[in-house]
């Protein structure tokens, strides 16, 4: 699953240093994203849509509970009633498509959690109109997360942060 690690470099020189040695990790140049503008906070902590995200969220969860619904739909009927297998399964696929697109509906409009909070993206614009620069990095695991969250710190980097957390 993908994390993201947010850091304020304090000047141009410190930025760089912190592109190179992520670079050195072997971490790709697209994971990372350098915000100098405020209003560019959005953008770094939200790199695909909200939108887009809270309606797949809510896809899956429509999928999962319509599955479960249609299955004890038809643990509910006596053997008598109950359909072939061509007749289950096309119940099932229906039930997990109504599934899916009223969880695509109900997600979009504000059914999963955001990425990172707004106390936290305002502390982020406070920091780049003091003259900050954000570094927000994409990575794959907890591990790299560690190492990640290692090298910077030994570059003298204070304002760490990960999934909502101050790291250091």
């Amino acid at each position: 699953m993908l994390q993201e690690v947010y850091c304020v470099a304090r000047t141009d020189h410190q930025a760089h240093e912190i592109i190179e040695k992520i670079k050195k990790m072997g971490i790709a140049p697209d994971a990372f994203t350098v915000v100098r503008k405020p209003e560019e906070v959005y953008c770094a902590a939200y790199r695909v849509s909200e939108e887009a995200r809270k309606a797949a969220n809510g896809a899956i969860v429509g999928v999962i509970i319509a599955l479960l619904f249609g299955t004890a739909v038809f643990s509910a009927m006596d053997v008598a009633g109950l359909p072939e297998l061509f007749q289950a399964m096309l119940f099932l696929a229906c039930a997990a498509l109504g599934g899916a697109i009223f969880g695509t509906i109900v997600g979009s409009s504000g059914f999963a959690k955001k990425r990172s909070s707004r106390a936290l993206e305002r502390h982020f614009e406070e920091e780049i109109r003091e003259g900050g620069k954000l570094i927000s990095i994409q990575i794959h695991n907890s591990d790299e997360r560690e190492r990640l969250i290692g090298t910077i710190n030994a570059l003298d980097v204070a304002d760490i942060h990960y999934s909502d957390e101050q790291a250091a």
